[in-house]
């Protein structure tokens, strides 16, 4: 049976990922090591628009990783290959200052979650509590209504825009640190390859 475009990639990191057995070396093998599949021979592309987030943030270049079907390929949990103009371009902002300036805003804006009522949907709140918990992460869209939201997904709606023809939309979620990054990856590593190294 001929393997399909998914099968070929998942074989592709499974072997990448075979000699690493720790958490963190297998999401620095295929995040921070390999090219991105989308933007494969358009580097020109993916500096620009690192660099434009890079610099709409305020932080270290090589702070800003793909992630995702755009950096994989696939999508390990939709089992689904990446198609331009129609995937979306997950990109990771790794950096303790960002993070730490939009968990402030999240406090005060609901007052430490004791008032939800600027979540878009109140799932949000659920959602961005466990996510701050369990991965030091902050996902842009999961946000309370306020000035820095919204200038945010200005941002990200126009950069989404610029690049229409490859991603369907640009989205973003901040981490704590490396070491938090490598471990929430883990879990898509996991759909991967079989394993059970994240939960």
């Amino acid at each position: 049976m001929r393997l399909t475009e998914v099968d070929n990639r998942r074989e592709q990191m499974k072997t990448l990922l075979e000699p690493h057995q720790r958490p963190i070396d297998r999401a620095r093998r295929i995040y921070f090591d390999r090219p991105s599949y989308a933007l494969d021979g358009k580097h020109d592309v993916e500096f620009k628009i690192k660099s434009a987030i890079s610099e709409f943030f305020g932080l270290a270049f090589r702070s800003v990783v793909f992630t995702g079907s755009a950096q994989l390929g696939f999508s390990p949990h939709k089992d689904t290959a990446f198609i331009p103009g129609q995937s979306d371009l997950d990109v990771a902002c790794i950096d303790s200052n960002l993070f730490q300036k939009y968990w402030e805003y999240v406090l005060t804006e609901t007052y430490a979650f004791s008032n939800l009522n600027k979540f878009i949907d109140q799932n949000h709140a659920e959602k961005l509590k466990d996510q701050i918990l369990r991965r030091g992460m902050i996902f842009v869209r999961y946000l309370p209504k306020g000035i820095l939201r919204r200038e945010t997904m200005q941002f990200l709606d126009g950069l989404s825009v610029q690049h229409r023809t490859l991603f369907k939309s640009v989205t973003v979620a901040f981490y704590v640190n490396e070491y938090s990054f490598c471990w929430k990856q883990n879990t898509a590593i996991d759909q991967i390859t079989g394993g059970q190294h994240a939960k």
